[in-house]
């Protein structure tokens, strides 16, 4: 069947502002699959103009390159304004509040119903969701929720409300944009595999299913390719969680029917991806296998650009997109609610009975292999749920909580590395941050990454630190319990003074007055706890009275902090190198820092995340809260030494409780500076810097980035410029209203 052509068509019919253009359009669809209408005024009531509008809208309508939200730096600079709205508005994915949505379907308690929020955090493997486990009382073998496992598995924010009553959960789902999206690449990933690392068949097919990033997994979705029979394996590599008595949804019949689908898929890739490489060579009249370096990336993006001019390449993409959304069919239509183009917003569902609960929600939420194939959990961005959840080992009455799960903090290299926003923009909702920590290896980067953004954005009192893993801290130095902790607690410690370097010493006595109190020990909780396990018995008690008394209203403040504005002033250009500088050293620019250089194709992903997806984050580059983080540990630095305080006298206490309060205030009111600044108001340049291709486009690509930080976060100097001005202006106003509010004052 031949591709449908779209062309725009003048409209004689008068409208309020003259002549109209009517189109269909190529990526918009209705509810039943078709091409949006769109009738659009074009500001004329001449016909020659309105013709040669309409045939600009033809020549976009004609050229598939066009109809990505990244081409519209490109349109912009070839076709008349109207004409580019016309096409793009309404192309980009609206912002989706997924917590608004939970929120109208299952509220979340707080202090006014006497509940405490939680967010467990920590690095993959460390345990925090076995944690959680131990808290709602889930069983390990027979309901396995949340799901766990030694590699990366909680990829969505889940918040469980312990309570009374019936079972109900609302699960909420990414925009079908990011579906697309990471099918796309996932597609792409797989090509450049058979054609540019020579990996063979297995190779493609371990990158169509699963994304690089490791939080969209096909294979949960789609199922996998039937294993070889000379599979070698040596006992007890066995997942646990794969090895329990949890009954398989797939028949065998099925299960061969979706291998049957894959091979199929990676056929037609293969096919595509040699086709492609062949035809590049003899356009260009080279040999791949002869191509290096900066040639050697040309070609791998020349490559792809192919690949998306390849009318097979869309439909495998649309064959794959139509098999994903077959998987909303396994459930009840009644519980959907929809967004205008029929995709799922959110799904609820409600019932008495715990065991059928925890078998509905795990579909959203699984890793269980037996049911690859019919599980939704790459498709899932939330998941809330509000039940009789009890730990089994608690004996002191009702448990009021609110427990919020997620996706690891991940093993980055940096201490200086940021949490994502996702993180730190939630930090005002709730009482308590738990680290969960590897007591056999604590304290490494990430960890260390999150201690410093709590101290740094005034919610070092939310902290509290959790080692997992106890059982394993043995040696011959260590001959008893206590012994033990401190060996453990030392390392906390040590990190904890790392941070003087940064944010001061009353930063560092802050955290230290915080965690000493606040510090638990665990072991073998993947287990079932028995009245045998008395020290993990006895912290996770401790653990939920401390996560409950977190909502105790704190003592009255009665002193006042007096700060000079020029202080401030002069630690914004500070912050903006330490932002800058780094980044240059990851776009592969002149730096003095130490940070490691970005391949190019995380660079390019990360761009076109800002220009087509609208998230600011790919993995771990994160220039948006990168920003924030630089900022916030700077102006806490000066918040931290005021002129002076009324009444000198003050308990430091009280004076460190003032400095959280305001750092609490500025750290906020910093994510929106940050997102408008880096991307809502550079939208177009991300596009420009992710369209780069061919030789050089790499070097383009990150002077392109560059120029953003450049307008977006300049560093101030001894010469004025209106981006810096407003900047500082921007900075200066949420500092002055943050102090006044606790009623400091500036001289």
């Amino acid at each position: 069947m031949s591709e449908t052509k779209y062309k725009a068509t003048l409209s004689g019919e008068q409208g309020r502002s003259g002549l109209c253009v009517i189109f269909r359009h190529p990526v918009r669809k209705n509810a039943d699959g078709t091409a949006v209408r769109i009738r659009r005024g074009l500001g004329t009531r001449d016909r020659s103009e309105g013709e040669r509008l309409v045939s600009q809208l033809n020549e976009i309508l004609s050229d598939r390159d066009y109809w990505t939200p990244a081409a519209k730096a490109k349109a912009d600079t070839l076709f008349d304004e109207k004409v580019v709205n016309a096409f793009y508005d309404n192309l980009l994915p609206a912002a989706q509040d997924s917590w608004g949505l939970r929120d109208q379907v299952i509220p979340l308690p707080g202090k006014e119903e006497g509940y405490a929020r939680a967010r467990f955090l920590g690095t993959t493997g460390a345990g925090k969701t076995t944690l959680v486990r131990q808290l709602i009382g889930t069983d390990p073998e027979k309901e396995r929720f949340p799901s766990t496992s030694t590699a990366k598995t909680t990829v969505c924010d889940i918040e469980i409300v312990l309570a009374g009553g019936p079972f109900k959960a609302v699960v909420t789902f990414f925009p079908r944009e990011y579906v697309r999206l990471h099918i796309e690449e996932c597609v792409l990933a797989a090509a450049a595999a058979i054609v540019f690392e020579k990996g063979g068949t297995a190779t493609a097919v371990s990158r169509l299913l699963e994304h690089n990033e490791q939080r969209f997994r096909l294979s949960y979705l789609l199922g996998n390719i039937r294993g070889k029979e000379d599979e070698l394996s040596d006992d007890g590599d066995i997942d646990n969680e794969s090895s329990g008595d949890e009954g398989s949804e797939i028949s065998d019949a099925e299960r061969e029917a979706m291998s049957s689908r894959l091979e199929n898929y990676v056929e037609r890739i293969e096919g595509m991806a040699v086709d492609s490489a062949r035809r590049l060579e003899k356009d260009l009249g080279v040999r791949l296998n002869r191509t290096e370096g900066e040639d050697e990336n040309a070609f791998q993006e020349l490559f792809e650009d192919e690949l998306k001019q390849n009318d097979g390449f869309h439909l495998l993409v649309d064959e794959i997109m139509d098999a994903v959304e077959e998987r909303f069919e396994l459930l009840d239509t009644a519980g959907f609610q929809r967004d205008r183009n029929e995709w799922p917003l959110l799904w609820q569902f409600e019932t008495a009975d715990r065991e059928y609960f925890v078998k509905t929600v795990n579909r959203f939420s699984s890793n269980y292999a037996a049911n690859f194939g019919r599980l939704l959990t790459p498709l899932v961005q939330g998941i809330r749920a509000r039940g009789n959840f009890v730990p089994k080992w608690h004996e002191n009455g009702e448990v009021k909580l609110v427990l919020l799960d997620g996706e690891g903090l991940g093993h980055t290299p940096d201490s200086a590395s940021s949490i994502s926003t996702s993180i730190t923009q939630r930090l005002k909702d709730i009482d308590a941050v738990v680290l969960v920590d590897n007591a056999e290896q604590p304290m490494q980067a990430a960890p260390q990454a999150l201690v410093r953004t709590l101290a740094a954005s005034g919610n070092e009192r939310k902290l509290m630190v959790c080692f997992t893993h106890f059982d394993q801290v043995k040696g011959p130095n260590l001959p008893n319990i206590t012994a033990r902790k401190e060996h453990v607690f030392r390392s906390l410690e040590n990190a904890i003074g790392s941070i003087r370097d940064v944010l001061g010493r009353s930063a560092e006595n802050a955290l230290r007055r915080e965690t000493v109190n606040k510090t638990f020990f665990l072991s073998n909780i993947q287990n079932p706890i028995k009245e045998t396990n008395r020290l993990t018995l006895t912290e996770l008690q401790r653990l939920v009275e401390t996560i409950h008394a977190s909502i105790k209203p704190r003592p009255p403040i009665t002193v006042t902090p007096v700060y000079d504005m020029s202080n401030l002033i002069l630690a914004i250009p500070q912050a903006m190198s330490a932002f800058r500088d780094p980044w240059r050293g990851r776009l592969r620019l002149p730096s003095r820092s130490t940070v490691s250089p970005e391949h190019w194709t995380r660079i390019k992903a990360l761009s076109r995340r800002f220009a087509e997806l609208g998230s600011t984050e790919y993995d771990t580059l994160r220039p948006v809260a990168d920003f924030i983080a630089r900022l916030i540990e700077h102006v806490t630095v000066v918040l931290s030494n005021p002129l002076r305080w009324d009444p000198e006298s003050a308990p430091e206490e009280m004076k460190r409780q003032v400095i959280a309060d305001i750092a609490s205030a500025v750290h906020s009111k910093l994510h929106e500076l940050g997102e408008t600044r880096l991307f809502h108001e550079r939208v177009k340049e991300w596009g420009v810097a992710y369209s780069h291709r061919g030789t050089g486009s790499s070097r383009e690509r990150a002077m392109d980035i560059e120029g953003i930080y450049g307008v977006a976060a300049p560093i101030p100097g001894e010469a004025a410029d209106p981006q810096s001005t407003a900047l500082v202006a921007s900075i200066k106003a949420f500092v002055q209203d943050a102090v006044e509010s606790v009623g400091g004052e500036f001289e």
